[in-house]
């Protein structure tokens, strides 16, 4: 059985703010070719405790901000 995403993957550009599932708000700060795969974003409330994790669009709620 595979899980369903609430975030198309291919919707989701770099630097986009995202909402996590858990409630954290993250910066995607890499996309691969092939953004089935999961991403690399920026969890954190400022310069002093970010921290870069792997997610995948199962764990991201929605798109808050797109970037251009």
């Amino acid at each position: 059985m595979t899980k369903k995403t609430t975030v198309d993957p291919s919707e989701i550009r770099e630097l986009d703010i995202v909402e996590l599932i858990d409630g954290r708000e993250a910066t995607i700060v890499f996309v691969p070719k092939d953004p089935t795969t999961g991403f690399e974003a920026d969890v954190g409330s400022g310069p002093e405790n970010w921290e870069t994790i792997g997610i995948r669009a199962s764990q991201i709620k929605r798109i808050l901000w797109h970037a251009r």
